[in-house]
């Protein structure tokens, strides 16, 4: 005995025994117009997949679909122009997280105690916090190179979640749990990952090229920034959350220096973007987008916690529109020059 699918023409039929989401009007969700269109298609691939298949092939089926329909609703799919700005930004967003993430991970093994944990009178608990808290990014990474964004994006949302879970379950009042939601889940997790899982899989590059971007990108902000975080001297623990205080002018512009080099890599894939003989500017302003959450972050090499002062955000904001108008500018040159260099004749025999 069959049952009918929501919405779907009297003559399409789907198995009876589905799990309770998979009965919902699923093509109700899609705008009126694609379903006027593609309604009885949607229906029959639906009915195909989900024939003797398993609860959870249905469940996923069904997932699938109504992710599809919302994306349309929303404007978020691939043919449109906003997916295709998250499309450009999701990769870059993935190896930024990635690379704060290893550098978390690689102080939470072993330089916890050069940052001052004896100090502040940390539990083991905390370090083992900050490994679960950077592993999900790393994996999903390391999915995404390998080509399986679905799995990069399920560790994105659980990395997301178990940072807003373990970070605001430490607080120690509510007050302290909204600066905190502000200051640091807001701008370094929470819309940057958003972003990056409502992105259309689709419209991700994973090609070979497209995956090897994403590594030398992950490996150009990591490597780096964890050299700093090896390299630079133990700090006094309340610098970390304060700020440096006392500290030279050629140390405080090192700092700065530094800050920018995660904006000045992104700038540059940017420029290479912008530059190439036929750019995708709805991409290119993906990673222009993918830039702006280091706005918020304070300078290495601590990758803590954002700044908290509102002269370091306007710093941090001039540096990174400087950075992505001067890789706009370059680029555009670029294509003046390139329209403006003669071409040779054709050759006569």
């Amino acid at each position: 005995m069959t049952a009918p699918l929501p919405n779907a023409p009297a003559s399409l039929s789907l198995p009876a025994r589905l799990p309770l989401p998979a009965r919902l009007p699923l093509l109700g969700l899609y705008p009126a117009k694609y379903r006027a269109a593609h309604g009885e298609e949607i229906a029959a691939v639906f009915a195909e997949a989900t024939e003797n298949a398993s609860r959870s092939t249905a469940l996923r089926e069904w997932a699938h679909l109504a992710a599809h329909a919302l994306r349309l609703r929303t404007r978020l799919s691939s043919s449109d122009p906003l997916g295709r700005i998250a499309a450009g930004a999701a990769p870059f967003i993935l190896a930024s997280g990635a690379g704060l993430s290893m550098v978390r991970l690689l102080t939470g093994l072993f330089l916890l105690d050069h940052f001052g944990s004896e100090d502040w009178g940390l539990p083991v608990s905390f370090r083992a916090l900050m490994v679960a808290q950077a592993c999900p990014w790393v994996l999903a990474l390391l999915c995404a190179s390998l080509g399986r964004w679905t799995s990069a994006r399920i560790l994105v949302l659980l990395g997301i979640l178990g940072r807003i879970g373990s970070e605001l379950a430490s607080t120690p009042s509510p007050r302290w749990a909204f600066a905190l939601f502000l200051l640091l889940l807001l701008p370094a997790g929470l819309v940057p990952g958003t972003l990056l899982l409502i992105t259309p899989p689709d419209a991700v590059d994973l090609s070979a090229r497209g995956r090897g971007r994403l590594v030398l990108a992950f490996l150009a902000l990591a490597v780096p920034m964890s050299a700093l975080a090896v390299c630079w001297p133990r700090p006094d623990p309340i610098d970390i959350f304060f700020g440096p205080t006392g500290i030279s002018p050629v140390v405080q512009n090192l700092l700065d220096a530094c800050a920018a080099w995660p904006v000045a890599v992104m700038s540059l894939a940017l420029l290479l973007h912008l530059g190439a003989p036929r750019p995708d500017r709805l991409h290119a302003a993906g990673i222009a987008v993918a830039v702006l959450p280091w706005t918020a972050m304070l300078a290495p090499p601590y990758y803590l916690v954002p700044s908290q002062n509102s002269h370091d955000l306007l710093r941090n904001a001039g540096v990174v529109l400087a950075f992505l108008a001067t890789a706009t500018l370059l680029a555009h040159l670029r294509h003046t020059l390139r329209r403006s260099r003669p071409t040779d004749p054709p050759t006569t025999t």
